[in-house]
């Protein structure tokens, strides 16, 4: 499975803003479109996603593309929900989602519940939405071409890249081809999923638990337990958002937002 994001916002802007807002981590390639990035491999989408829609805030907008041998999805965000346009069969659609969520039993039962939004693709209103996205977020795109990408939903081979040189993005199907090989797999595996240390929600449970035998071993008030207990609740929330600050602002730029080196402006290198 693959993922890339894009975002009309030029490279050097861009990593100076996702580093400032502690967005990433992601490596960059640089595009005479703008920027796409590759987040690392064990990202999962809903965290991909957070970062398209933080990417989207800085950079005016932006795409995020997932894809296997069998099914695609693409998001295209200029407001915060993204409208998805999907290729493949409902079952490869179902199966990419469940990998790319990493799901375990309980979300692939609600995938599967909610599997009628895929046949939402097949609505004209849905396809044209979905172009109006992609105007919105590169005017020089035509709206036949992508269209008729669009509407040829159960031809996955190739969807990502076809879509994206049907709209004008050569260079963005150029590096999402070149992602398929595997062009960018040694960088990328250095890289840290967006994923902060959790440990300190495990504690809030147990704390609580020792705070409340106290309060009753001690005979103390109640107002007591309860300010304990918002005070625990705000350390634990401090800690957990000191623990994410350590994931991109705390870090060296080029470290976890690290720039591909490119090739006649689009392709990355070894």
């Amino acid at each position: 499975m693959r993922m890339l994001i894009w975002t009309p916002l030029n490279a050097a802007e861009l990593q100076k803003a996702m580093h400032g807002g502690n967005v990433g981590p992601a490596a960059l390639v640089p595009v005479q479109t703008g920027t796409v990035l590759l987040p690392p491999p064990a990202t999962r989408l809903n965290e991909a996603a957070y970062m398209t829609s933080r990417v989207r805030r800085i950079g005016g907008g932006a795409a995020l593309a997932v894809w296997n041998d069998e099914a695609a999805l693409l998001y295209l965000f200029t407001t915060t929900l993204g409208r998805a346009s999907m290729w493949g069969s409902r079952e490869a659609v179902l199966r990419l989602s469940a990998q790319a969520k990493q799901s375990g039993p309980a979300g692939r039962f609600f995938d599967r519940a909610t599997a009628g939004m895929i046949d939402l693709r097949e609505k004209e209103r849905w396809q044209l939405d979905a172009i109006d996205k992609l105007t919105a977020l590169h005017p020089a795109a035509g709206r036949r071409a992508p269209l008729e990408r669009i509407r040829d939903f159960t031809n996955a081979e190739a969807a990502i890249p076809d879509f994206f040189r049907a709209a004008g993005l050569q260079e963005v199907a150029q590096v999402a081809e070149l992602t398929e090989e595997g062009r960018a797999d040694f960088m990328l595996q250095a890289l840290e999923p967006p994923r902060a240390q959790m440990w300190p929600s495990a504690l809030i449970f147990p704390l609580l638990v020792v705070a409340a035998l106290a309060t009753v071993l001690l005979q103390l008030p109640a107002v007591v337990y309860y300010l304990i207990g918002a005070l625990l609740l705000v350390v634990m929330c401090t800690l957990m958002v000191a623990l994410r600050r350590q994931l991109v602002r705390k870090k060296p730029i080029n470290t976890v937002l690290p720039v591909i080196p490119v090739t006649q402006g689009a392709v990355p290198t070894d």
